[in-house]
């Protein structure tokens, strides 16, 4: 029974980990797309490629983060 319950506080705990991964690189997906949106027809060239950037980067992190966790699982695979 105790394990089953350390298995279930690991897996909590893990999902919360990746939930705070993934959301960090959405939020500056979402926020420098919505300055783009509302704001793009006044913003310089530069903070227009700025914005972009900032997408760009988070949407690696966010394909660097999907990678690792493949890799976890295939190597957990391996494994058992």
């Amino acid at each position: 029974m105790t394990s089953q319950k350390e298995l279930l506080e690991l897996k909590s705990k893990f999902f919360a980990t990746i939930a705070h991964d993934f959301r960090t690189p959405l939020a500056a997906i979402l926020l420098s797309t919505e300055l783009l949106e509302n704001y793009g027809h006044i913003c310089s060239e530069e903070q227009k490629r700025q914005y972009l950037r900032c997408i760009r980067e988070a949407a690696e992190q966010i394909n660097d983060l999907f990678n690792e966790a493949l890799t976890n699982h295939d190597a957990d695979d391996d494994m058992g």
